[in-house]
């Protein structure tokens, strides 16, 4: 056996054969391109493949023991990557044929060979190799990929399961707490015809109205808790809205009256200001009231006794969009929590701080008032923007079409872009 080396990188070249002046003349003509390793015989190639990294063994035909095919056949067996090629003289064309169909031989050249025809019957013999080596690699990193892709869409399956479990116990819940919320409310109701009819003309004016105001109060709350329910169960889609015309300075008058009571318990006032061009806007009113009570519910429970709340409505930069806003210099939202707060359900607000009302003070809910603000302006073709420094207080600001059935804002980007500008 006889081994030239050359340059590493192209690769490593083994030739076989039984004569070894045929061996000297390849490796002389290759020495400079590859590493050139021959052999006399099977057993000696095997030795060397075994040994070294080859790449591309060519065997001549005819050899002792066992012939050139059944050699390069017995190689595909146990070393597939490797290219096999075969030269042979004419007499044995159709085996090699019949061996190149079986896939146990690359190519063939026929003796003599010329050393130009040889150079690049080798040459293409490394390229084939590279390329099928590629593929392999390429193959390989596919079926990484193919496997990465099945434990992501097993992990994606796992989380889609847990989802619907999650909305199967949202659902339930749903039905839980409607049914809790309609039960007192129906008790209500009760006592408040039983006290009726029990008491009839003895009723104070002072009573009488404490009654009126408990009957209106509990409607309002029953048709406040299914319109909760309905939008929270199929997130409002085709829940229309019941336009009409809203006086401005009246909704304000009649928001100021349903605060009144809390506003007296935590010692506190509500300043209103309303700008003389903000005069009417079309909207349904229960949700234009629903939004704006839920936006002041939160100022009075986090902000501190004896301050002032401010609501201000007036036109934004468009003359078309009017510019509500709800400040307060209370507890204000964290930098964590500010992200959230229009989600349904979140409620993270710190419950540190003392209480001296009978509406306690920071008191969380259960997540749904600003869930609920935010959705119903967005079904007016609004947005609203929140901007708060923890400690210092919030300011929250809605922005809505004046005839949204005309101008919705074109969804939430034009809002956001008002919203941005608009002055505070």
């Amino acid at each position: 056996m006889t081994s030239f080396s050359g340059a590493q990188s192209r690769g490593t070249f083994l030739v076989v054969d039984d004569e070894p002046d045929i061996l000297d003349a390849i490796a002389r003509l290759f020495r400079k391109e590859y590493t050139v390793l021959t052999a006399q015989s099977v057993e000696e190639a095997l030795k060397l493949i075994a040994a070294h990294d080859v790449q591309v063994v060519m065997t001549d035909q005819r050899m002792p023991k066992m012939s050139g095919i059944e050699f390069l056949a017995e190689l595909r067996e146990e070393h597939p990557e490797i290219v096999r090629v075969l030269f042979t003289g004419y007499s044995n064309i159709s085996d090699v044929i019949d061996a190149i169909n079986e896939g146990h031989v690359y190519r063939y050249i026929s003796k003599p060979w010329k050393p130009v025809e040889l150079r690049l019957f080798v040459a293409q013999a490394f390229e084939y190799y590279r390329a099928q080596r590629e593929r392999r690699e390429l193959l390989s990193q596919l079926r990484e990929a193919n496997e990465q892709l099945e434990e992501q869409n097993a992990l994606l399956s796992a989380a889609n399961e847990e989802l619907k479990l999650l909305d199967r116990v949202k659902n339930v819940f749903m039905e839980v707490v409607s049914h809790e919320l309609n039960t007192p409310i129906a008790i209500v109701f009760g006592y408040t015809f039983l006290l009726r009819k029990e008491l009839g003309d003895d009723l104070s004016s002072v009573a009488s109205k404490a009654l009126s105001g408990i009957d209106s109060s509990a409607v309002r709350l029953k048709n406040i808790s299914n319109r909760i329910f309905k939008m929270l169960g199929d997130d409002g889609s085709g829940e229309a809205l019941d336009l009409e015309w809203v006086d401005v300075r009246k909704f304000v008058d009649s928001l100021q009256d349903q605060l009144e009571p809390f506003l007296q318990k935590r010692h506190q006032r509500l300043e209103t200001i309303v700008a003389p061009e903000a005069q009417s806007i079309l909207a349904d009113e229960d949700k234009l009231n629903d939004m704006c009570l839920n936006l002041l519910m939160n100022a009075i429970k986090f902000s501190y006794d004896n301050q002032v709340i401010t609501l201000d409505i007036g036109l934004s930069d468009d003359p078309e969009v009017l510019a509500l806003t709800v400040r307060d210099s209370g507890v204000g939202i964290s930098d964590d929590d500010i992200a959230q707060i229009f989600d349904v359900f979140f409620s993270t607000f710190n419950t540190g701080h003392h209480s001296s009302g009978q509406f306690e003070f920071n008191k969380r809910g259960i997540g749904l008032g600003l869930a609920v603000a935010k959705r119903f302006a967005e079904m007016h073709g609004g947005y609203i923007k929140v901007d708060s420094e923890e400690g210092r207080g919030s300011l929250f600001t809605v922005y809505l079409p004046v005839r949204p059935e005309q101008q919705t804002l074109r969804g939430s980007v034009q809002a956001r872009q008002l919203a941005q500008h608009a002055p505070h």
